[in-house]
């Protein structure tokens, strides 16, 4: 029975593209593993652990030491366009002028890895300094939701779904107006199937039916609950029988129980500010 073969992975398919700070990490370990399955002294020549050669005397090198350069210059051209097939097109600038794997190596290095500590630190700091102290609710979710995205694309920290939750609900902790929220949420609806999503929506339509109560209770003009004989009306009187604004008052009301049995009354009943029609005043 002949033996199953495979096709081994390409580099690209092992090492991700080098975009920047944001996964200078990631690309560099991986581009280790890679090399290390390969040979070992390709990662030590980027890093500058096997040195390149140089003669004692530049001007008549040993045939040892002419066999040394030559083995590191040919690794060196073979890791080249390797590193150069790695990296993304805007970053490729950096190894232009490098004439060498380890120059260039060194460069990436310098461009990226310090920052990316920097840049690490910084989005740490964005993130536990997120908390909720706005009263609005949707878009504090959204700010912590872009702290925690920055975070975790520059791999400076590896957070846990779990740690996750418990760092929303501490940042929501700080507003002392939503402990009701946070207290009822932990004792009541907390599970091991909670997700994060689940916990964002919960938090922002109890907070929203909290503001909007608040809201109404310091502004009574705001609430559902009304008298329209409150609002202004064209219309001169309020009849109370009809429970609005109209042309007649109450007392001159056809449900008004006093005027039953009565005659009707004239549809268009005056305004008592406007003079009495007469014969000789036509109406308008």
């Amino acid at each position: 029975m002949g033996s199953i073969g495979f096709a081994e992975p390409t580099l690209l398919e092992l090492v991700p593209t080098l975009v920047g700070e944001s996964n200078f990490s990631l690309w560099t370990t991986s581009l280790k593993w890679t090399l290390d399955s390969r040979d070992v002294r390709y990662y030590e020549l980027l890093t500058g652990v096997w040195s390149e050669p140089n003669a004692v005397d530049p001007t008549q090198p040993t045939a040892d030491e002419i066999e040394a350069h030559s083995q590191w210059d040919t690794a060196s051209r073979y890791l080249l366009p390797l590193l150069n097939a790695t990296i993304h097109q805007t970053a490729k600038f950096y190894i232009l002028d490098a004439n060498n794997a380890r120059t260039a190596y060194a460069s990436l290095q310098r461009a990226f890895a310090v920052r990316s500590y920097e840049a690490g630190f910084t989005n740490f700091l964005k993130f536990i300094n997120t908390t909720y102290t706005s009263n609005r609710p949707q878009e504090f979710v959204n700010e912590w939701r872009t702290a925690l995205g920055e975070l975790q694309e520059s791999n400076s920290t590896k957070l846990t779904p779990l740690l996750i939750f418990y760092h929303f609900l501490n940042a929501v902790s700080v507003n002392q107006a939503a402990r009701p929220w946070l207290d009822s949420f932990l004792h009541s609806k907390v599970s091991t199937d909670t997700t994060i999503e689940a916990t964002f929506a919960d938090f922002v339509v109890s907070e929203d039916r909290r503001l909007n109560t608040l809201s109404q209770a310091n502004s009574p003009s705001q609430a559902h609950s009304f008298n329209l004989a409150d609002f202004t009306s064209p219309l001169p009187f309020f009849c109370k029988f009809h429970k609005r604004h109209a042309n007649h008052s109450s007392d001159q009301c056809f449900k008004n129980p006093a005027n039953h049995g009565k005659p009707p009354f004239n549809k268009l009943a005056t305004n008592p500010a406007q003079s009495t029609l007469t014969k000789d005043q036509p109406l308008k």
